[in-house]
């Protein structure tokens, strides 16, 4: 075999090898490019199956909670599992979906979400107070309290509790005074629109009084820090919880429960106000406070 034979075989060799060489570098970027694809759009689907999380919290304990991120897809159901201390749980399962060529990549979380407390049953009176409760003028406070209440009787005795020293805010609502703040909508004196829903705060100046008036209606929780007189026909279905001391008179009216924290002074009532103890406005108050109070208590994938 001549030279040239000899150079023809061993170039062909060299470009054979080079071939294979480059073939299987070519096969290992494109896989390698498959598992990142892959990987990423695994990553992605789990991020969507813990917004279908979120989103089920939101809605809590309403199910399913169906929804997209993007052009992503997600599917959660939401299961009630027990009340623990006053608190629900519930399972919530969560499945994240993005589409990839040769078929959707998906995965799964599941969560359990405590909720609450919702405890109605902290609130036993249509008006309790840490202090005297005067019923009829400041002068004389020569009224009976029945004139004021409805009904007379609440969970075998009488609807109005004074001078009780066990009045609690923690105990009463399951959560801190600052917790509540930090969640309610906040009003000043004179601010406070009256016709309020949901959690609301109002910060009353020192030396100063809220005065709440008119025909309008309140629903779910009202705390005052400070002093408060409610007249006219204002009407507040819920809680009304006074950090400072209370004045009502005209014709106010209050379902569900009042409170009155302050131990010092006394509370005027006088005129011809209302305080009906009503289970189911405390119930539906606390249900405001408990949807602001979720959280994820076990999380896992599969």
């Amino acid at each position: 075999m001549n030279k040239r034979g000899v150079a023809l075989i061993a170039g062909l060799l060299v470009i054979t090898v080079l071939f294979i060489l480059g073939g299987s570098f070519f096969l290992k970027a494109a896989n390698e490019n498959n598992l990142t694809r892959r990987y990423v759009s695994s990553m992605k689907a789990l991020w969507v199956a813990e917004a279908g999380v979120a989103e089920a919290i939101v809605n809590l304990p309403s199910s399913p909670n169906d929804g997209t991120v993007g052009d992503y897809q997600y599917q959660t159901t939401t299961t009630y599992r027990a009340t623990i201390d006053n608190s629900d749980y519930y399972d919530v399962v969560s499945t994240g979906s993005v589409p990839l060529t040769g078929g959707n990549v998906t995965r799964a979380v599941n969560a359990i979400v405590k909720r609450g407390p919702v405890d109605p049953s902290k609130f036993r009176y249509g008006i309790q107070a840490a202090n005297d409760l005067c019923f009829g003028s400041p002068q004389n406070c020569n009224k009976p309290a029945e004139d004021f209440l409805d009904p007379d009787i609440c969970n075998g005795e009488s609807c109005a509790k004074e001078f009780d020293s066990t009045i609690n805010f923690s105990d009463m609502f399951g959560q801190s005074q600052s917790a509540v703040e930090a969640i309610a909508t906040h009003y000043t004196e004179s601010t406070f629109p009256g016709g309020v829903s949901g959690v609301n705060w109002v910060d009353v100046t020192p030396g100063q009084k809220l005065m709440v008036a008119g025909g309008d209606t309140g629903t779910g929780i009202l705390i005052i820090d400070g002093d408060v007189e409610f007249a006219g026909t204002y009407q507040f279905q819920g809680i009304i919880y006074v950090l400072g001391n209370l004045t009502a008179r005209g014709t106010f009216d209050a379902y569900g429960s009042t409170i009155v924290a302050s131990s010092v002074g006394a509370d005027s009532i006088n005129g011809t106000p209302e305080f009906h103890y009503d289970e189911s406005y405390i119930t539906s108050a606390l249900q405001e406070l408990s949807n602001n109070f979720k959280a994820i208590v076990s999380w896992k994938e599969g």
